[in-house]
């Protein structure tokens, strides 16, 4: 036995991707989203929320809000995003088959004999049978390659398709079906629809549907949730799908129609048994049966359906059945039998039987109907078949009714004693084959189908209308039944007693080599019989579809014989009554016939039968009528004997005014020599028309002999006619008529062009005038002689004058428009006599020379000119420019000013330049004036006076009024100039104003203090310097801070800004000394800070303000509530200060307490209430009797405002810091100072155990804070240097924070972060263990972070989850980074640098191995302690609880609290603060949390 090698097959399962429920595929981190009516869609965010919309997704944790287009919360708002469509899966290989072979045992036999392994199945390809390795195959089309069963293989026969599983929901009448998860709803004619909901409620105006648990709201097409009464917006139903008669012959198995219609009373109905009928089905007919146990029941189709009851009674709306003794109540949708009332149910398809010969009702010997049918005539004049035996057929042509009713065209029902049912329509009959059609001739050419009646068409025709004998109506569109009459405005048939619904005829039938004989109109143009020949606009022939007609006037509609045409209402009237009219149609062309043209000229011709009538061109067009009016149009025209009305665009004369005609164009002759009418050497136009000018100076025809040019260029007016520019009319005092266009003149070729010299390099064509434009070139005026306008833009006739407001040309009599001036004609190799406007710069001959607000050249386009002040525009000569209302006057007219433009460079001229200082210079005739930076604009008028504002500068004798941004000089008012950079020149030293050593100003400004207590530059020289140290005033003003200006009693300027001034390298630093340890920059003054410090006011012997944040100039007053700093004159704001510089190595002097205690030099000590000594950061202050707080030297304490009082108002007090008592850092951090040993011991002892003494028995470690625990009656150690001990004694804040006991926080500004639990100090007597373990026996206290020294040791940083610097001597709190530069942590917060001091990390002796360390728990006082995870919250006054979250916020009701970074509310949840939190500063995109219980 042969060994054959079966293919393996692997699963590949799908690595990084969401399988959507549907089989798509969605990418790792997405979300897949239902659509009802497209399947999975892919959100691309995980855990998304997918949109109502069925489009649109949003982000976990928010909700689709449609109104906004966008997702919401309660922190934010953002646009929602689009789904993007799930990938679907691949399409998988398919297999190659092998070959067969020869017998073996336990293989697989083939048909033809051959055998495959037993694994493989036998697959025939395309000429023998082949081997698949798959037990179930299919054969591709290649007959190479197979596929598994439930597999389609691919067109290339490459891939295998898996065959999807379709699963549809079976509406309630058996062949209509829906896709799962939607509804089966009815619709409003009979049929099915889809709800792409599922379980939906089907609304009452079946249009609409509303998902499961709402109620439909029609009347505002809306869905109303029943429990919450959301309103919602309907949803609209997609059409079923009608199954197909193999569909259901396929089904092996009885199928249920499934209730999902959204109705409760629809019934439970099965369809009819699709399989060959057997012996127990109910013959419907030959071809039809009903299962055993229905009743056979027509269809509106005329076939059969099967209602699920035996002897049931077939309900009139051929849809619906009822129970066998009752009767069907079609209005109330019930079967009813007078005692109650059930649902009918509905009828299911018949089965058709197979092979069964069907004996139809035949209709004429080409249709016939199913039998059990009537036969109907349709619109169409072929036949329908009424779904009922013996029906009557309704006037519609479209609805019958049952035998012994009559139809209700109006209701659209069957009436007839006592019920009224809905109509049936019909359905197409069937068309027998090879039957001779017995046509109705309607003439020789064409016919009707039997039973029809031939009736006229517009267009000359034959349509048929699809009733015998019947009445053709006057629309030549409808007909109407036998006896009855057309009414044309009701559209209907009326005979006295009913009306009904008119016909629509069909197009007759054209019958085969008959000889048409037509209706001559002329020898070139027919008409068919039947017709009438009518004139048509164009001056050929149309036809009139009926004989005899009338042709109307209008040229395009016709009128039956009797009948006049009515233009005004387009009917044809009688005087009994009104019928639309008819359009003509073309007529026929005849071959070979010999036109007979009216001759218009030599050129060209109008066909026989019309009239050459003259075009605005001056070309011929063709009147289609016979001696017909020429309107003065030049478009239209009357016929003879009437006259054109161009106003009401009518031809009148005597009884009635008909629509005038357009004309058509000439026929053109061939080979005719043209006769021109010569205009000039180059230009001629055409044989009776007349040469005028353009406003390019060309030459234009109009289109009338002798014709009168006008004024505008454009026009002309008829001979002895006046052009009336105004209304575009050619007048004569009788008639206006509209004027002609004038179209181009012909441009002969080879002559010689005389033009008219401009200057040397510009001419302009003959007949034409050379005027200035505004850039200083020529330009021609389209007239000889012109008159050039003062626009430079327009031009007159000789004799007038230009009205350059009404934009015409005026002689006191007429006004004209003014004509547009075009480019002159540059001459080649023309040497150009230039303007010279200075060393560099030159204008073209006839313009003038003008400075522009840069300070170099422009050009006036006009010789002599007037140069404006705003250094943009010019007047001509003699005129005064008038800036405000940017005209040109001479105190008799005013015309628009002209713009200049630039000047012509001259190459390899050397400038004279106007030497500003040693460093700047502006170029020649301009001015040099100061900028606010305190370098050189340059104003572009020589001799300029420069503003005080220093960036706009005046012409020479006027004054700057800085208000209005004008130059006045008390006559006129003109735009200031704006100056221009001024020129630096190369290797100049420059001459610096020196400020202090460190610091100069260039020359010409002047020195003046920043806020930073650096040095900024004035702008202006011996400037004034303001108060608010940002602007300074030229010499002699003052600075008035309120209105932003300088001012000197007489007028108002606006500030200058001062720019940084210019630092000298290599100078010694002059400062002010502080103290031992601090200094401040040279001219500021030394302030103490809140926490006792030094910060430097940017001002010299500046006034430090109580609030210890800002500082006032020398001389004034702080004014604390407005924030300002005043002296009874002028309130000015006040500046803030700066850090002070911390000097290096330094020995601070303290101020002792008692021989335990000392306080930092500045500061004062202050008793506390345990009797312990405290630093107030002021010197010399006053201490406040609660022993909490101090006030400033010669205030008083008021414990009950918590503030100090003096002469100069009220100030908050300051809190006092803990003393220490030995070598102190420069903060006030604790430290001892035995009594007993030296103060070198100490620093010796203090070095070699790395610790900070809080006094003789308990010590810190290095760069920790000494903070007394009050409730333990002992000293903890705050993990930060110079920290700010909080008062409940366990909690310490960075240096210039503050502690907030409310919130567990410590807050700077808008930084809240939360607070450090204090570690006991260690004491002399005990040793507590290390608890961080570094690496090998290094480890750290609890509560501090590990770092590597630059020794190569570790050390410890005080830190927990510390940052290490790499300066290996420093670390910064978690999420800091370190700056080694400025010896500072930093972290961008809101697009601002927070700051905080370097922590020093400092080295611990080695130490013996210790076991792991144990967590402790929290203690919140000596009774009561929580888990190291938790955080100790108040529950009440007395008593604590524990929050199960490490550092959390404790809620201000005792009861709750929150996560770090969280913000309790009022309702009892934490929202994350948009106030930014030190550790967690990602507040954006976050959920509400539940608040936590304590």
């Amino acid at each position: 036995m042969q060994k054959w090698v079966v293919i393996c097959w692997a699963a590949l399962a799908v690595v990084g991707a969401d399988v959507c429920p549907d089989g798509g595929l969605c990418k790792e981190g997405e979300t897949c989203c239902n659509s009802p009516a497209n399947g999975y869609g892919c959100c691309r965010y995980e855990n998304a929320e997918c949109c109502d919309d069925h489009i649109h997704c949003c982000p976990e944790g928010t909700v689709c809000n449609k109104a906004l287009s966008g997702c919401i919360n309660t922190t934010l708002t953002i646009p929602w995003v689009k789904r993007t469509p799930a990938d679907q899966p691949k399409v998988s290989k398919s297999f190659r088959m092998i070959k067969t072979y020869e017998s073996q045992e336990d293989d697989n036999i083939c048909p033809d004999l051959s055998r495959c392994p037993a694994e493989y199945s036998c697959l025939k390809g395309l000429t023998k049978f082949g081997c698949c390795p798959l037990t179930q195959g299919i054969s591709c089309p290649d007959g190479k390659h197979c596929c598994p069963e439930g597999h389609d293989c691919s067109s290339d026969s490459r891939g295998c398709i898996k065959k999807e599983l379709v699963v549809t929901v079976l509406c309630s009448d058996g062949i209509s079906e829906c896709p799962d998860g939607t509804t089966c709803c009815e619709t409003n004619d009979g049929k099915w629809a889809c709800c792409p909901l599922s379980k939906a409620v089907c609304c009452a105006d079946k249009i609409h549907c509303c998902s499961e648990g709402t109620t439909c709201d029609v009347e505002h097409s809306k869905c109303i949730d029943s429990s919450t009464k959301k309103e919602m917006p309907m949803w609209a139903k997609l059409p079923a799908r009608v199954r197909a008669a193999w569909e259901n012959q396929k089904e092996e198995v009885p199928v249920e129609a499934v209730n999902n219609t959204g109705t409760e009373n629809a019934p439970k109905v099965t369809t009819a048994n699709l399989l060959p009928p057997s012996a127990n089905d109910v013959p419907c007919d030959d071809t039809s049966a009903c299962p055993d146990g229905t009743t056979c029941c027509k269809t509106q189709e005329g076939g059969w359906a099967c209602c699920p009851m035996p002897e049931a009674v077939c309900c009139e709306d051929f849809i619906h059945c009822c129970p066998k003794g009752k009767k069907c109540n079609l209005e109330a949708q019930t079967c009813e039998d007078g005692l109650m009332s059930v649902p009918w149910a509905k009828k299911v398809p018949a089965i058709i039987k197979q092979k069964v010969e069907v004996k139809d009702v035949p209709c004429d010997d080409t249709s016939a109907c199913p039998d059990g049918t009537t036969c109907c005539k349709t619109q169409e004049g072929g036949w329908a078949c009424c779904p009922m035996p013996e029906a009557v057929c309704c006037e519609d042509f479209i609805h019958c009714c049952p035998k012994g009713k009559k139809c209700n065209l109006e209701a659209q029902t069957c009436e007839g004693g006592v019920i009224s049912v809905p109509w049936a329509k019909k359905v197409p009959a069937i068309i027998k084959q090879k039957v001779e059609v017995k046509d109705v001739p309607c003439d020789d050419t064409s016919a009707c189908p039997d039973g029809t009646t031939c009736c006229k068409t517009q267009e000359g025709g034959w349509a048929c209308c699809p009733m015998p004998e019947a009445v053709c109506c006057e629309d030549f569109i409808h007909c109407c039944p036998k006896g009855k009459k057309c009414n044309l405005k009701a559209q209907t048939c009326e005979d006295g007693l009913i009306s009904v619904p008119w016909a629509k005829k069909l197009p007759a039938i054209i019958k085969q080599k008959v000889e048409v004989k037509d209706v001559p109109c002329d020898d070139t143009s027919a008409c068919p019989d039947g017709t009438t020949c009518c004139k048509t606009q164009e001056g050929g022939w149309a036809c009139c579809p009926m004989p005899e007609a009338v042709c109307c006037e209008d040229f395009i509609h016709c009128c039956p014989k009797g009948k006049k045409c009515n233009l005004k209402a387009q009917t044809c009237e009688d005087g009994l009554m009104s019928v639309p009219w008819a359009k003509k149609l073309p007529a026929i062309i005849k071959q070979k016939v010999e036109v007979k043209d009216v001759p218009c000229d030599d050129t060209s011709a109008c066909p026989d039968g019309t009239t050459c009538c003259k075009t605005q061109e001056g070309g011929w067009a063709c009147c289609p009528m016979p001696e017909a009016v020429c309107c003065e149009d030049f478009i239209h025209c009357c016929p003879k004997g009437k006259k054109c009305n161009l106003e009401a665009q009518t031809c009148e004369g005597g009884v009635i005014s008909v629509p005038w005609a357009k004309k058509v164009p000439a026929i053109i002759k061939q080979k005719v020599e043209v006769k021109d009418v010569p205009c000039d050497d180059t230009s001629a136009c055409p044989d009776g028309t007349t040469c005028c000018k353009t406003q390019e100076g060309g030459w234009a025809c109009c289109p009338m002999p002798e014709a009168v040019c006008c004024e505008d260029f454009i026009h002309c007016c008829p001979k002895g006619k006046k052009c009336n520019l105004k209304a575009q009319t050619c007048e004569d005092g009788l008639i206006s008529v509209p004027w002609a266009k004038k179209v181009p003149a012909i441009i002969k070729q080879k002559v010689e062009v005389k033009d008219v010299p401009c200057d040397d390099t510009s001419a302009c064509p003959d007949g034409t005038t050379c005027c200035k434009t505004q850039e200083g070139g020529w330009a021609c005026c389209p007239m000889p002689e012109a008159v050039c306008c003062e626009d430079f833009i327009h031009c007159c006739p000789k004799g007038k004058k230009c009205n350059l407001k009404a934009q015409t040309c005026e002689d006191g009599l007429m006004s004209v428009p003014w004509a547009k001036k075009l480019p002159a004609i540059i001459k080649q190799k023309v040497e150009v006599k230039d303007v010279p406007c200075d060393d560099t710069s030159a204008c073209p001959d006839g313009t003038t020379c003008c400075k522009t607000q840069e300070g170099g050249w422009a050009c006036c386009p006009m010789p002599e000119a007037v140069c404006c002040d705003d250094f943009i525009h010019c007047c001509p000569k003699g005129k005064k420019c008038n800036l405000e209302a940017q005209t040109c006057e001479d105190g008799l007219m005013s015309v628009p000013w002209a713009k200049k433009v630039p000047a012509i460079i001259k190459q390899k001229v050397e400038v004279k330049d106007v030497p500003c200082d040693d460093t700047s210079a502006c170029p020649d005739g301009t001015t040099c004036c100061k900028t606010k930076e305190g370098g050189w604009a340059c104003c572009p008028m020589p001799e300029a006076v420069c503003c005080d504002d220093f960036i706009h500068c005046c012409p020479k004798g006027k004054k700057c009024n800085l208000e209005a941004q004008t130059c006045e000089d008390g006559v006129i008012s003109v735009p200031w100039a704006k100056k221009v950079p001024a020129i630096i020149k190369q290797k100049v030293e420059v001459k610096d104003v020196p400020c202090d050593d460190t610091s100069a100003c260039p020359d010409g400004t002047t020195c003046c203090k920043t806020q930073e207590g650096g040095w900024a530059c004035c702008p202006l020289p011996e400037a004034v310097c303001c108060e608010d140290f940002i602007h300074c005033c030229p010499k002699g003003k003052k600075c008035n801070l309120e209105a932003q200006t300088c001012e000197d009693g007489l007028m108002s300027v606006p500030w200058a800004k001062k720019v940084p001034a210019i630092i000298k390298q290599k100078v010694e630093v002059k400062d002010v000394p502080c103290d031992d340890t601090s200094a401040c920059p040279d001219g500021t003054t030394c302030c103490k800070t809140q926490e006792g410090g030094w910060a430097c006011c940017p001002m010299p012997e500046a006034v430090c303000c109580e609030d210890f944040i800002h500082c006032c100039p020398k001389g004034k007053k702080c004014n604390l509530e407005a924030q300002t700093c005043e002296d009874g004159v002028i309130s000015v704001p006040w500046a803030k200060k700066l850090p002070a510089i911390i000097k290096q190595k330094v020995e601070e002097k303290k101020v002792p307490c008692d021989h335990t205690a000392a306080c930092p030099d500045g500061t004062t000590c202050c008793k506390t209430q345990e009797g312990r000594w405290a630093c107030c950061p002021l010197p010399e202050a006053v201490c406040c009797d609660d022993h909490k707080h101090c006030c400033p030297s010669g205030t008083t304490c008021d414990p009950t405002a918590v503030s100090c009082n003096g002469p100069s108002g009220s100030t908050p007090m300051l809190q006092k810091v803990p003393a220490f008592t030995t070598e102190a850092p420069t903060t006030v951090q604790p430290t001892t100072e035995s009594p007993t040993t030296s103060a070198k011991s100490e620093e010796e002892d203090k070095e070699e155990e790395g610790m900070i003494n809080c006094d003789a028995h308990t010590s810190c470690p290095q760069s920790t804070t000494c903070c007394y625990m009050k409730n333990f009656k002992k000293w903890g150690c705050c993990p930060l240097p110079e920290a700010v001990c909080c008062e409940d004694g366990s909690h310490c804040c960075p240096n210039q924070y503050k502690c907030d006991n409310s919130r567990t926080s410590c807050i700077k500004g808008e930084v809240v972060i939360p607070w450090y639990t204090k570690i006991p100090a260690i004491t002399s007597d005990e040793a507590e263990p290390y608890s961080v373990q570094c690496e090998g026996a290094s480890q750290c206290p609890e509560q501090t972070s590990c770092c590597k020294l630059f020794t190569g040791e570790w050390g410890c940083c005080p830190l927990k989850n510390a940052v290490c610097c790499p300066d290996k001597e420093h670390c910064c709190p978690q999420g800091y980074t370190c700056d080694i530069l400025s010896r500072s942590c930093q972290k961008l917060i809101m697009m601002q640098l927070e700051r905080v001091p370097l922590t020093p990390v400092y080295l611990l002796e080695p130490q013996p191995q210790l076991s792991p360390t144990k967590h402790k728990d929290i203690k919140c006082d000596e009774q009561t302690n929580c888990g190291h995870d938790e955080t100790c919250c108040r529950t009440s006054a007395t008593s604590w609880g524990c929050c199960p979250s490490s550092n959390a916020v404790c809620c201000s009701d005792m009861k709750h609290c929150c996560p770090t970074g969280y913000t309790c509310t009022e309702e009892n949840s934490c929202i994350q603060n948009s106030k930014l939190y030190w550790p967690n500063w990602h507040v954006f995109l976050a959920n509400k949390k539940r608040a936590l219980i304590v």
